[in-house]
């Protein structure tokens, strides 16, 4: 796996957009590619669709390239630090199944094929449970599952069902909501469409997707939608849907965050099939969005068809991105995207210094070159450090958190809080180890290493990350080690040098 990080001034901030308003936020996009877990191999295609708000990312891959041979569906779980298969669904006769969305309480929602048609699927604590649009053959199901609510407990499905039989080309797409709760489906109203997804829900009940123009040809005919419930919260008792296009190309809306924030791919180079990931806000007086580079999305198309592309399918809360990710030399592999801060700067010693300001408990992502280790430090009068998620796409994933003398085991993707750990108020200083060397990481390369922080009150962050290079640096340890080596000298030890947390 490998990282590539952008440089764009200014940017939307995808965590905190308003809009119309732009902040001095870069994007840093990691290039993921699943591993198996048992030899360390990785998938030849690999694509993410849905990214949950507490490190999990779902995705399907294959390792020989071919799904239909051998594709499957997974899950990224931070609490193991490694990728997961999902079982096929006991729900039948399954020929093929698609994973493309997870909850926050773990819910699985995806599609089966029992070799006849399509069939959405839910899984909740190894429990399935299959749905299908009323009247229609297939059922392109759980495009989005929502997080629990009061209201409803099962959270809601966002799909869409189609019938390419009918005679009448505006009646063969459906997007729609359901409600396992109480087995109940609301149509969306979109406009007359002749293919019509709707995928992305946020807290509000705002659901994103796209239609297409039967009045025009080609990929401009491509609109994205926004459906906004009259009643906020509840998408099932109607509401109005508004169409756009960024920059007047054809536009697919895929994901949509609780702050408002959304994610669409975008065909913005005429006279190709080249789609882009774009986020931004699709309505309001002064709508803006932004166009997260990715190099190598440019050239001809692959012998498959397909085209380089960054396509985004989800969106968390944290402003992350997920998608499928094609260069010009036609490789395909997931991708995420996070909005980060990039240094202002650095200290004669060589550390990363940073001026952010910062809330409790409001993730910021840090994002230097990356190294083989860092020390993160406070500045004077900063509020401290509450908590720490390492990213997803560096090396094997796997890493070693020293803080207070004590060495810990941390995956990406799995939040670490300090006042779990005994610091109740937050730590000054932490230190992040072991970072995989076969990954060929360097300080001075350009890969991303986005950091998410919190902290424990309000204020200003102007403190530092250093990279490590040197032995003294590394408490002890020897940098031409392995990466195995390097883990079970500092889990083992009872005392690990590192800076002070206090």
């Amino acid at each position: 796996m490998g990282a590539i990080r952008n440089v764009l001034r200014p940017a939307l901030a995808a965590a905190a957009l308003t809009a119309g308003h732009a902040l001095a936020v870069d994007y840093s996009v990691n290039v993921i590619r699943y591993i198996d877990p048992a030899t360390g191999t990785p998938a030849a295609f690999t694509q993410l669709w849905g990214n949950n708000n507490n490190g999990k990312v779902a995705g399907i891959a294959s390792m020989s390239g071919d799904l239909e041979a051998d594709g499957f569906s997974f899950v990224y779980d931070p609490a193991i630090g490694a990728f997961s298969r999902l079982p096929t669904p006991t729900i039948g006769a399954v020929t093929d199944y698609t994973i493309t969305s997870i909850n926050d309480a773990d819910a699985i929602a995806g599609t089966y094929f029992d070799g006849l048609s399509e069939r959405g699927f839910l899984e909740r604590a190894g429990t399935y449970s299959l749905f299908a649009y009323p009247g229609y053959p297939n059922t392109e199901g759980g495009r989005t599952i929502s997080s629990p609510t009061a209201v409803h407990p099962h959270g809601l499905v966002v799909g869409f069902a189609f019938d390419d039989s009918l005679a009448d080309p505006l009646a063969r797409y459906r997007g729609f909501v359901y409600d396992p709760s109480s087995a109940a489906f609301f149509t969306l109203p979109t406009p007359p469409s002749t293919f019509t997804i709707a995928q992305g829900l946020n807290i509000a009940g705002q659901i994103v997707g796209n239609v297409q123009d039967p009045a025009v040809t080609g990929s401009s005919a491509l609109q994205g939608f926004l459906y906004t419930p009259t009643t906020p919260g509840e998408p099932m008792f109607g509401g109005t849907v508004t169409t756009f296009q960024i920059g007047g190309f054809g536009t697919r809306a895929r994901g949509i965050n609780d702050h408002g924030v959304l994610a669409a791919a975008v065909n913005d180079v005429p006279g190709t099939a080249t789609t882009h990931a774009y986020v931004g806000t699709a309505v309001g007086p002064t709508p803006g969005y932004q166009r997260i580079e990715m190099p190598g999305v440019t050239g001809g198309p692959c012998p498959d068809g397909s085209w380089p592309e960054a396509f985004p399918e989800g969106l968390n809360n944290a402003g992350q991105v997920t998608g499928i990710y094609v260069d010009s030399t036609c490789a395909t592999a997931g991708f995420i995207a996070t909005p980060a801060y990039v240094p202002n700067g650095t200290t004669p010693a060589g550390a990363y210094t940073f001026s952010v300001d910062v809330v409790p408990n409001v993730p910021v992502f840090l994002d230097p070159a990356v190294a083989i280790a860092y020390d993160y430090e406070l500045g004077k009068k900063d509020p401290r450090f509450a908590s720490v998620r390492l990213p997803l796409g560096i090396g094997n994933n796997k890493f070693v958190l020293v803080v207070g003398g004590k060495a810990y085991d941390l995956p990406a993707g799995q939040l670490f809080t300090f006042a779990d750990h005994g610091y109740k108020k937050g730590v000054k200083a932490f230190r992040v180890a072991c970072i995989d060397p076969a990954a060929l990481l360097d300080p001075v390369n350009s890969l991303a290493f986005p950091t998410e922080v919190t902290f424990a009150d309000a204020g200003r962050f102007t403190g530092t990350q250093m990279p490590l290079t040197r032995l003294r640096d590394h408490g002890g340890i020897d940098l031409s080690m392995t990466q195995a080596q390097c883990r079970e000298r500092l889990l083992k030890a009872e005392r690990v040098n590192g800076p002070p947390a206090e």
